[in-house]
């Protein structure tokens, strides 16, 4: 009995990793087959191959677009033709998917989107003066950083506190001078495969913020994905996210505290690209933390296991008894972390953030071909992966995965994303403005991307997006974005095989 769990496991682990290999080598290539053949088949005779126009169709990369560029309005267009042009309506000839993927395909051109591979490649990362709608501002380098950060925080005394996914924390000073890496921190592993220029971590450094009252306490919380070689019942290492607080003193990392672990029995070889790990505080003595699909997504839904949802504690690890699922732990399986589940049904949330003025709890997610999300995180409510979202597949298709797994709740039953973006960007973290350096972006969130190297400006009233700007494009993939104690605000970057600090400072 004991070979045939052994052989079962091995099996599984190779399935997994097969579905992850695929995964990562057919999401990073061109995968538009559905899209590109519709095109060539009833586009690009009118409005050229490459979308560079011809005697009888406009040009639709540069342009301006009478009806309209957003994936609504070119979805209508589609569907109803122009009148008075040689522009037909498709509504009858092409199923809503289909159209729904042609409107997705010229927005991409549109938009001049890098694949995964060449946004990691170094473009002109000179310092520089960008002209944005309410400031100018000095765009410049601190650092040349030891690796790929994932995220940095500005301290108190002005030095940054930087984490390099496969390197730890480290230093660095008003100088731009880096130091060693911090000792004493959870251990952190080399990467173990490549492809399309990401690499497969098991075992990595991910969010690293200051406790509110840091000034008085001194407590840094730092999220890692743990790793268990292979006592896990893996062949393979299998990582789980762990959220430790502990203190810096004298280059060295001491007082360290569990603050959110889970059972072994959650840990999987599904690599830390999907981990998520961000943190945020709300003000209140409580402490959130992200976690994304390290599993197969029939768990995002199951409030006993920890994927695909935010988890909410106290800020010294207790669990609140007003959680929105709260079990006492003689009434729960003790794998389980339904006690600590704030929300669920999410992808792969790569930010998250408090309001500054209100302590709301706010996420960044990633969708796939599409479906980058902004959301208001409620206590105990469902954001719907994978049932419903305003992407498709990366082949162009629906997205199916949902109604595969038997899932049937409503759209009526999940929360809505208060801002989308279609086609996705690929969106990582991003901070609420909040200083007096540049006091026309108050409150205006600052959503970093990866794929598309850009830094948006996104301006809400309640739920309604007032003003969306892009402050800074083709620049790099911008793995984290925070507000600093001056004002100022900094970007962490990934490029090559290492990365950089920028900050941004008004014009003078």
């Amino acid at each position: 009995m004991k070979t045939w769990k052994k052989v079962t496991v091995i099996v599984v682990t190779i399935l997994i990793l097969a579905l992850i290999i695929g995964f990562y080598l057919f999401s990073t290539r061109d995968s538009r087959e559905p899209s590109f053949v519709a095109w060539n088949k009833h586009c690009s005779s009118c409005h050229g191959a490459d979308m560079d126009g011809s005697a009888e169709g406009l040009g639709l990369l540069a342009a301006k677009l009478k009806f309209g560029d957003t994936i609504p309005e070119l979805i209508d267009v589609i569907r109803k033709g122009v009148d008075g042009s040689q522009m037909p309506g498709y509504a009858s000839k092409l199923d809503p998917t289909l159209i729904k993927a042609l409107a997705l395909y010229i927005s991409e051109r549109r938009q001049r989107f890098p694949t995964t591979r060449d946004s990691y490649r170094k473009t002109d990362l000179n310092d520089r003066i960008v002209q944005s709608h309410h400031h100018d501002f000095h765009l410049e380098r601190i650092v040349e950083l030891e690796s790929r950060p994932y995220s940095v925080v500005h301290m108190p005394d002005e030095t940054l506190l930087v984490a390099e996914k496969t390197r730890g924390l480290s230093l660095v000073d008003t100088e731009g001078v880096q130091s060693p890496v911090i000792v004493g921190t959870p251990r952190v592993w080399d990467a173990a495969l490549r492809f399309e220029g990401s690499w497969l971590n098991w075992g990595t450094v991910l969010d690293v913020a200051l406790h509110p009252n840091y000034a008085e306490n001194g407590w840094i919380y730092l999220s890692h994905t743990d790793r268990c070689q292979l006592s896990c019942g893996w062949p393979l290492p299998a990582t789980m996210v762990r959220v430790v607080r502990g203190r810096i003193k004298d280059g060295t990392w001491v007082d360290q505290e569990i603050i959110w672990s889970v059972h072994k029995d959650h840990y999987t070889p599904v690599p830390d690209a999907v981990a998520a790990g961000r943190l945020a505080f709300d003000g209140e003595g409580h402490v959130y933390v992200s976690i994304g699909g390290k599993n197969t997504y029939s768990k995002l839904h199951d409030l006993n296991t920890p994927y695909g949802k935010v988890h909410r504690v106290k800020d010294e690890g207790s669990i609140p008894t007003d959680n929105p699922f709260y079990e006492p732990e003689e009434d729960r399986p003790e794998s389980s972390t339904i006690h600590t589940v704030w929300s669920y049904g999410h992808r792969t949330g790569q930010g998250l953030d408090g309001h500054p003025v209100s302590g709301e709890i706010w996420n960044t997610e990633m969708g796939p071909r599409g479906g980058d999300e902004v959301n208001r995180i409620q206590g105990g409510k469902n954001y719907g992966w994978p049932l419903f979202t305003n992407g498709l597949d990366y082949n162009g298709e629906e997205v199916s995965i949902g109604k595969d797994l038997g899932l049937d709740f409503k759209l009526a039953d999940t929360v809505l994303p208060v801002v989308d973006f279609t086609p996705a960007p690929a969106i990582s973290n991003f901070t609420f403005h909040n200083g007096n350096a540049f006091s026309a972006w108050a409150d205006d969130l600052l959503i970093g991307t990866l794929k598309a190297k850009t830094l948006y400006r996104v301006r809400l009233s309640g739920d309604e997006v007032l003003e969306t700007e892009k402050l800074i494009t083709d620049f790099g993939r911008i793995r984290d974005v925070t507000m600093g104690g001056d004002g100022f605000i900094y970007l962490a970057i990934e490029h090559d095989e290492n990365g950089s600090l920028w900050r941004l400072r008004p014009r003078t």
